[in-house]
Parts: structure tokens; C-alpha cells; sequence
């Protein structure tokens, strides 16, 4: 009896474990980015999650720090608060440690870390230097297209740079081909369940002028977020809204956004340019 009793506990640990695993590996490939900390990924998965899926980006930079706190030697996690950070003399150290240590990382990680880098110049730039981030942006397109598509295509499934990569090519590009390679790269499984690319899919759309498929993929997003009152599908709607010029519509939805998470810096940049719309 002790023994049966024993064997079904180690039965349901096995099962917990497996249910933990599936859940926290969802859209991963396992790639560590540099940590063999467990809970330092978890939080950095996390992060990725709130400010690509849910427009939650105080609680995305809360989940970056907490990956740091738990492995104080994870550049990439460091990058990534330095991303965030509104705080430039946190930005300038955060920089320095980054470039006095990136020859350790291997050369997955620095594909990666590299762009991060470019990242923090751009925003550091517009603080101390302004005339140099177009020089910068260009360097930084450059890079990005380049290590993206090469990670990506060593790294099918690590969902969120990916989506940072069809960013970079909807910059470069335009909204066709952008729209093109959303549909190339990302899997049924990441088109079901990851909000970033039905919204992003609803951004390129309506840029297209595909209003009527545009509103369907927000709608989508909507759904998806299951009741939960979170920032992205107020986003995503103000963005179509706007792209048609329903400039009202568009006011209402981007308020919303933006009072849900006044650090939303895309919200706060579509507001500034809604308003201004409204305005003229």
C-alpha cells in the first residue's frame, strides 16, 4: 500500500512537472539566451509576454528585473532592461557592463545582444546626441535584418524575436512584405496563440487598406485576451481606427490604452500622433 501510495505521488509530481514544462516552454525552442537559471528565464519569457502579447509594459519591465535579480550574470536580461529603462545614466552603466562583457557570450547570444546594444544608442541618442540617430538607425536596420533572420532561422520557435524580426523587415520594407513574412515565418500554433501576430497581422492590413480584415484580426485579439483588461487590444483598434481615420474612435480606444499603462511607449507615441490628427 505504501508502496502503491508512492508510486502515485511520483506519478503526479511526473504529470505536474510535464503540464510546467508545456506551459512554460509555449512557443520556445528552449534556447537559454545566456542563463541557466530557471526562474531567470521564466521571468524573461514573462517579459517578452507582457509587452509583446498583452501591452503590459510596466509589468514587462518589472519581469525583466526580476530575471536579473535571479542571475546578476545575464547580459541579455540586462539588454533588456536597458530596452525599457527610462532612466539614462541606469541606460549608460547598463551599456558599459554590456560592452566590457560581451565577449563571453557565444555567438547565438550575441546576434541577439549586438542589436540590443544598437537599441540602447538609439535611445541613449535622442538624450545626448540627436543628430547621430539617423546614422544610427540605419546601422541598426542593417544589423537587425541580418542577425534576426539568422537566429530565426536557427531558432524556428522562439516566437517573440521573431516577431521582433518581421518589426524590422515591416521598416525596411514596407507592410506587404512585412505582411508576406508574417505568414512564411510564423507557425498555426504561434497564429492561434500569441496575440503579437494577430495584432500585428491587423496593423499591416489596415496600413494596407484591408479595413474590414484589419477589424476581423482585432477582434481576434480582443478575444484572445479572454476577458482580461489589458492595454494590447485597445492598441490594436486605436491603430486600425486610425488608419482609416475614424479619429474619434481612434481617441477613444488609445485613452483606453493608455490609462491601463501610461508606460505603453507605442500608445504614447500613437496618442501624441492621434491627437495631433485631431487637431489639424
Amino acid at each position: 500500500m505504501v508502496l502503491k501510495n508512492s508510486l502515485r505521488s511520483i506519478l503526479l509530481v511526473s504529470i505536474c512537472l510535464t503540464i510546467c514544462s508545456c506551459n512554460y516552454h509555449k512557443g520556445q525552442a528552449g534556447f537559454d539566451y545566456g542563463t541557466k537559471n530557471d526562474s531567470a528565464l521564466f521571468y524573461f519569457h514573462k517579459g517578452w509576454e507582457h509587452i509583446m502579447d498583452k501591452g503590459q509594459w510596466t509589468l514587462s519591465e518589472a519581469a525583466f528585473r526580476k530575471a536579473i535579480s535571479y542571475d546578476p550574470d545575464f547580459l541579455i536580461g540586462h539588454s533588456l532592461v536597458g530596452r525599457i529603462s527610462n532612466d539614462l545614466e541606469e541606460r549608460l552603466v547598463i551599456k558599459e557592463l554590456l560592452t566590457s562583457r560581451k565577449e563571453t557570450l557565444t555567438a547565438e547570444e550575441r546576434l541577439l545582444l549586438d542589436i540590443y546594444l544598437l537599441n540602447i544608442e538609439i535611445m541613449n541618442a535622442r538624450s545626448q546626441s540627436p543628430e547621430k540617430i539617423g546614422t544610427i538607425i540605419k546601422d541598426f536596420r542593417a544589423l537587425s535584418e541580418e542577425n534576426y533572420r539568422t537566429f530565426v532561422h536557427s531558432f524556428p520557435k522562439e516566437s517573440y524575436i521573431k516577431a521582433e524580426y518581421i518589426e524590422v523587415l515591416h521598416a525596411k520594407y514596407g507592410a506587404q512584405q512585412a505582411l508576406d513574412s508574417l505568414h512564411v515565418l510564423a507557425s498555426q500554433k504561434e497564429l492561434d496563440e500569441l496575440p503579437f501576430f494577430k495584432s500585428y497581422s491587423a496593423s499591416l492590413e489596415a496600413e494596407l487598406g484591408n479595413y474590414i480584415q484589419a477589424l476581423s484580426y482585432a477582434n481576434q485579439v480582443l478575444e484572445m485576451s479572454k476577458g482580461e483588461t489589458i492595454a494590447n487590444p485597445q492598441v490594436v483598434f486605436a491603430d486600425v481606427y486610425f488608419k482609416m481615420d475614424s479619429l474619434q474612435l481612434a481617441q477613444k480606444y488609445i485613452d483606453k490604452a493608455v490609462a491601463l499603462d501610461p508606460k505603453h511607449i507605442i500608445a504614447q507615441g500613437l496618442k501624441t500622433t492621434i491627437e495631433k490628427s485631431i487637431n489639424e
